[in-house]
């Protein structure tokens, strides 16, 4: 079967249609990738390991509780917060922030600042508020609580010992401290005799902490911003560059069925026609990550996909190695 390669890829849209700005992006990502590296570009980024082997719902699955599987391992994710469970782009860019964070400053509470209002001007794209209840700034306020009010249990039931996932019903976050005040300030610059004066912060628990800590997956935050237009491609490049760091030889088939399970909530049940569906959404994805990160090799079968040894997209830390 033929590999993907990146330097064969093109982008089907129908003719006369301008390409998305977002897919521009990720393609001047690129090119910025490969002129400098996420280190040297100060774009060095983290995400927790529980959270790219089974991914949080694309959508409002207007439930209080979700579930993902990958293999033997379970994550259920419980609303502690009454607007219901995190979805969609901004959960998992304010993830990757946390992550980051914890990782960057080993500590496990996190002010809401400057910091984070760079972050929401600079990675989400976010200088307003976007005004009223349905604006940018109040989604993000919407699911920044939705975030840190979940219970999560991140289970490995294989009989072999996972060391490293102790995660059972634990909240990700102990306390957040936010204020209008606050948030007005997130979205609007501060005078200077105002930066300061709000400290508003995020405890994680210990738990989740230590999942930060004990087992970051770095990640080139560009790449990441870069295919925000997709969230399903967001979660592809991670598991991607995850599972790089630690392949060593060409993998078995990963079939439709558990990648599915894995990525596809929006899918419904596996019936053939939810299948091919997924099939079909996980492809444009994949091309649009290899784009972003053109060494990761896959070959794309009929029953599914296979990996073999890549570089990965950024160099792993000095951790332990993993079984998915």
């Amino acid at each position: 079967m033929p590999t993907t390669k990146p330097k064969n890829l093109s982008f089907d849209f129908r003719s006369g249609q301008p390409i998305p700005a977002w897919v521009r992006e990720v393609i001047d990502t690129h090119l910025a990738i490969e002129a400098e590296d996420a280190r040297s570009a100060g774009s060095l980024g983290f995400l927790a390991r529980a959270l790219i082997i089974a991914t949080m719902p694309y959508k409002d699955p207007k439930t209080e509780v979700f579930k993902r599987q990958n293999g033997d391992f379970r994550l259920r994710i419980i609303a502690g917060y009454e607007g219901g469970i995190p979805y969609g782009i901004y959960p998992r860019l304010l993830m990757s922030w946390v992550s980051t964070e914890a990782v960057r400053k080993q500590t496990p509470v996190i002010q809401l600042g400057d910091c984070l209002r760079a972050f929401l001007h600079d990675v989400m794209d976010l200088r307003s508020s976007g005004g009223g209840a349905r604006g940018s700034g109040s989604r993000v306020t919407e699911q920044m609580k939705r975030l840190f009010g979940s219970l999560i249990t991140a289970h490995y039931a294989g009989t072999q010992q996972q060391q490293g996932f102790l995660l059972r019903n634990v909240l990700i976050a102990d306390e957040l401290q936010l204020d209008d005040a606050v948030l007005t300030g997130l979205w609007t610059p501060q005078q200077a005799h105002e930066t300061g004066r709000w400290q508003s912060q995020v405890r994680l628990s210990s738990g989740f902490f230590e999942e930060c800590i004990n087992n970051p997956v770095p990640i080139d935050l560009r790449a990441y911003k870069a295919l925000r237009g997709s969230p399903l491609a967001m979660d592809v490049y991670t598991w991607l560059t995850y599972r790089m760091s630690y392949t060593q030889r060409r993998s078995r088939p990963i079939r439709w069925e558990p990648l599915m399970l894995q990525f596809g909530s929006d899918y419904g049940t596996e019936t053939a026609q939810a299948v091919r569906d997924f099939k079909k959404a996980f492809l444009k994805a994949l091309k649009l990550v290899l784009v972003v990160y053109p060494q990761a090799c896959v070959e794309v079968r009929d029953v599914g996909v296979v990996l073999l040894p890549s570089r990965p997209h950024v160099s792993p830390l000095p951790v332990q190695r993993d079984l998915f």
